[in-house]
């Protein structure tokens, strides 16, 4: 059995057992210089800082980037105007934890998906490095990062024929279609060789994923698209922008006597490209970068895990009310620390208007 640390999995010759325990190892005590990608969302009775990238730099222009799981609400100090710091938790592969800390002074800028960049200090264990998930570059000051997209040989011919992608109509459950939005589909994972893969895309040679229901463990089962690994062995390879990658949505968990949350990222080995309706994503010597006919999002999913609608609410976006909205930073005069002592104890959910997917 081999233990894959970037995919987080076990591997035998016919399966793939994906890792699902958290934060089990000893906190690490080694300090990385690296990158921290995020946004600053609203429910409302909340806020909190959503990770959405975590690099470290291999040189000048590369990097390595870290799949992360789940993650725990945010810590904010302020001691002056200028001396303003967050931290946060996140869970990578394998049990390991991060501890993020961020500063107003490493603020590098922000993106045009409103998430803010900043230089971070990454606490973690020794062999940090043997857990990244990716690769990545930096073009034009922008956190690039490669992922893969499966499909069939002749599939694959059309599209480097082409050299676009054309939008799906498919929700990511596969279950419905979309008439304002459609996506572009990439995956971290460099191949769909086993059924526990096509699990992590959400797809299922049976047509169903199992969920389990905090605190009751009552399991409901989602319909999802019914594929086999055969129709997905051919392989493109990108370097995406990482500001027109759609947030993924996240699940609220409850511990189980109520002590704590934590916030588990639903999908992680899915990445989206949102797209006008009928529209063609174009990529040159395999970069895929911002064009008019991209769309980022201003809400993610929140669903409460432990009620049976906050679960399916990720798969729900049509009619969810399990939502977090997305704070617009539109240039680089604050940030989300700056932000979140200027505008503390106000309502930030209520008014801002938000642009959901119509089936």
């Amino acid at each position: 059995m081999k233990e894959n640390k970037r995919f987080d999995r076990y591997e035998l010759n016919n399966s793939h057992f994906y890792n699902n325990v958290r934060g089990d190892k000893p906190e690490g005590n080694k300090v990385y210089q690296g990158f921290l990608k995020c946004k600053l969302v609203h429910n409302n009775m909340f806020s909190v800082i959503v990770p959405d990238l975590i690099y470290i730099m291999d040189d000048e222009e590369n990097f390595s980037w870290f799949q992360f799981f789940s993650f725990l609400p945010n810590h904010l100090s302020k001691f002056t105007a200028d001396e303003i710091y967050g931290t946060i938790f996140v869970d990578i592969a394998w049990g390991h934890t991060l501890k993020l800390t961020i500063s107003n002074e490493g603020h590098i800028g922000n993106l045009r998906d409103s998430s803010n960049l900043f230089k971070s200090s990454i606490t973690g264990p020794e062999d940090l490095m043997d857990y990244a998930t990716g690769k990545g570059k930096i073009i034009n000051n922008i956190p690039y990062i490669r992922l893969f997209h499966h499909t069939t040989p002749a599939i694959k011919k059309l599209i480097k024929e082409s050299s676009c992608y054309k939008g799906s109509v498919w929700n990511y459950q596969g279950t419905k279609t979309l008439k304002n939005i459609s996506y572009a589909y990439f995956t971290s994972l460099d191949e769909i060789k086993q059924q526990q893969d096509l699990v992590m895309i959400a797809m299922a040679s049976d047509g169903e994923i199992p969920l389990m229901i905090d605190i009751s463990k009552k399991i409901i089962k989602i319909p999802v698209y019914r594929e086999d690994t055969t129709n997905r062995t051919a392989t493109l390879c990108h370097y995406i922008d990482s500001s027109i990658l759609l947030s993924n949505h996240i699940w609220m968990h409850t511990q189980d006597d109520g002590s704590y949350v934590y916030y588990e990222i639903c999908s992680p080995y899915i990445f989206r490209i949102g797209l006008q309706p009928t529209s063609l994503l174009p990529f040159d010597e395999d970069i895929i970068t911002w064009n008019h006919v991209t769309n980022t999002s201003d809400h993610i999913v929140l669903g409460d895990s432990t009620t049976e609608l906050g679960l399916i609410a990720p798969f729900d976006e049509e009619y969810t009310t399990h939502l977090f909205k997305i704070e617009p930073f539109l240039d680089n005069s604050t940030n989300i620390l700056k932000f979140w002592f200027d505008n503390m104890n106000k309502d930030l959910y209520t008014h801002k208007k938000i642009n959901r997917p119509e089936f």
